[in-house]
């Protein structure tokens, strides 16, 4: 019988690790999704999920991955044009499902490192008549984090709704969605929710709803606003109304969200987000120090002012192959990730989120260090 693994040997940017006490909690007895338990386990969670998004709408739950919900901000929007901001992989995901859901789609892409800008985005949202801007919140596959709520405040400046992917931020990075006016934005359990993988959370504000509503009614019978049923954000909505869900959620995860809720509530929000900024600026710190101390040529990608809180990536020399690294940790012990799409090759990623803290980032980067030193030696 083998020794599971110590906490704090896992340091993909996602899925992240779990706790013990979250995963035992998934081995509680089944009960009804249509009964009153299930309805007193829904509001449960229902007040720990706007606490991390910073909102009193409700929040939609799916028993999916966040891709999901991806399809269901793009389904459920205005119809009309969507311009894609793109700046690594997973934004351009989310430009992919947009045309894969029949939207016409234009691209402003920017180097994969970097961030958005407010300015530029409002010039090209001259160019047309956008009804949507789609964008990453903290892009995972460079590590770089999107200003949302310059961004959304832009797009409301030219008539669209902003549709926001923050699966690698709720949780680690700083969101408020009421405050900042946001009109929708998803996330997935397996990142700085530190759950695992297979629930979904969106929330949408009342004006989305609305015109999301209006879409629906006008567009029954035809064929060109397909929104389909499981991603109907309608359907969510009318039934979280009473408590529930339109279909049967994977009542094990929720057991573990509820654990894992009331700890993320007694520890306080923005004492995760100040965590995890810690984290990075430490994973950050670290970064420069190897560099000068084995004499490598390794950088954060992400630009500084513009770096994710959860996660960090490291491009690599020319000779020095991300999988031979990934590899040396692995042998000390750790996990972390390679670079991802068409940086795969060439970069490292430290997932610095969930529940990890500076004492367990430590023993990865320790591992990171002798690793390398190891692999150039």
């Amino acid at each position: 019988m083998t020794t599971p693994p110590q906490f704090g040997t896992f340091f993909l940017p996602g899925p992240t690790e779990v706790r013990a006490e979250v995963l035992n909690a998934m081995t509680r007895p089944m009960i009804s999704h249509r009964g009153r338990e299930f309805e007193q386990l829904f509001d449960r969670v229902q007040d720990g999920l706007r606490t991390i998004f910073g909102t009193e709408r409700p929040v939609f739950v799916g028993t999916c991955s966040a891709t999901g919900f991806m399809e269901a901000g793009v389904r459920c929007a205005p119809p009309g044009r969507l311009l894609a901001l793109v700046n690594g992989a997973f934004s351009e995901r989310f430009a992919y499902i947009a045309e894969a859901c029949g939207r016409t789609v234009d691209r402003y892409n920017v180097h994969w490192g970097e961030a958005h800008d407010a300015d530029e985005l409002a010039a090209r949202l001259e160019t047309h008549d956008y009804a949507v801007v789609s964008v990453v919140h903290s892009e995972t596959s460079t590590g770089t984090l999107n200003d949302i709520r310059v961004i959304s405040d832009a797009a409301h400046q030219h008539g669209a709704v902003c549709i926001i992917d923050s699966v690698s931020g709720a949780g680690g990075a700083e969101l408020r969605v009421d405050e900042w006016n946001l009109d929708y934005v998803l996330t997935g359990s397996q990142k700085a929710l530190a759950l695992p993988p297979g629930l979904a959370f969106a929330v949408a504000s009342e004006d989305f709803m609305r015109r999301a509503d209006s879409a629906k009614s006008t567009a029954r019978g035809g064929t060109d606003y397909d929104r389909g049923v499981y991603l109907d954000l309608s359907e969510f909505e009318a039934f979280a109304r009473k408590h529930q869900v339109p279909n049967t959620p994977a009542i094990s995860l929720y057991y573990a969200l509820d654990v894992q809720l009331q700890a993320i509530v007694a520890a306080g929000v923005g004492t995760r987000w100040a965590r995890h900024s810690m984290m990075s600026k430490h994973a950050i710190q670290w970064v420069t120090d190897i560099g000068e101390s084995l004499g490598i040529d390794v950088r954060v990608l992400a630009r500084s002012g513009h770096r994710s809180p959860t996660v960090t990536t490291v491009t690599l020399p020319d000779d020095l192959p991300s999988s031979t690294v990934v590899q040396a940790v692995q042998e000390r012990g750790i996990t972390i990730g390679a670079g991802y799409g068409k940086l795969q090759g060439s970069s490292i990623r430290i997932g610095h989120m969930g529940d990890h803290t500076a004492a367990t980032l430590d023993s990865c980067l320790h591992a990171c260090t002798a690793a390398l030193a190891g692999v150039r030696g």
